[in-house]
């Protein structure tokens, strides 16, 4: 049996409530923050709130867990991929237990794995758990404030996520951290959109 678009999102609270109750509250937290920015988003953008909802609960689902014990979840390519970008590992493995344990909407799994920094010509839903994650209340970074209030003061989410990916850029710049290629691209797809 199908489940409705609220029972998905009702399970997949259940699901992280069960996971990180005991640990990690702050990311529990952060997951409750994002699930509410991308119900305000939906609504916002004509995408079903409790399917945004759902996506939000389930992105970090995995973001503590071992990658070299469940790395064979996913495709050898997947695998290099992450052992070159760890940051990447927990979206992927997410995207796949919400596969396994939820549905297997592509739209809702992709949304969940390229949650990070996006990739080229994004779905709304997928545009809407990406720039959630990065502007949901408890982030206090001043990159993070900004392109919030870019959203709550609706200007356009373009913008906003043009405004998160060359912040994140820069900053892993400045750590000494190589920015993925597939972000790169992303960011100058977004810059010529809002530059037109």
């Amino acid at each position: 049996m199908q489940l409705s678009s609220l029972e998905m999102a009702d399970l997949c609270k259940k699901l992280v409530d069960e996971k990180y109750k005991d640990n990690h509250k702050n990311r529990l937290d952060h997951i409750y923050g994002v699930a509410e920015m991308a119900e305000y988003l939906g609504k916002k953008f004509g995408v079903d709130p409790n399917i945004c909802k759902a996506c939000a609960y389930m992105h970090d689902f995995c973001k503590y867990d071992n990658f070299d014990e469940l790395k064979y979840l996913l495709s050898d390519e997947d695998q290099k991929e992450c052992e070159k970008y760890p940051f990447l590992y927990h979206a992927y493995l997410s995207a796949v237990f919400f596969k396994k344990l939820v549905c297997d909407d592509i739209n809702m799994y992709n949304a969940i794995r390229y949650h990070v920094f996006g990739r080229p010509n994004m779905t709304k839903l997928e545009e809407i758990i990406m720039i959630a994650d990065f502007t949901e209340k408890n982030r206090k970074y001043d990159a993070c404030i900004r392109c919030r209030n870019i959203l709550l003061n609706d200007e356009s989410m373009d913008k906003a996520i043009y405004e998160s990916l060359l912040s994140t850029i820069n900053h892993n710049i400045e750590e000494g951290k190589e920015a993925h290629p597939v972000q790169i691209e992303v960011l100058k797809q977004y810059e010529k959109r809002i530059n037109k």
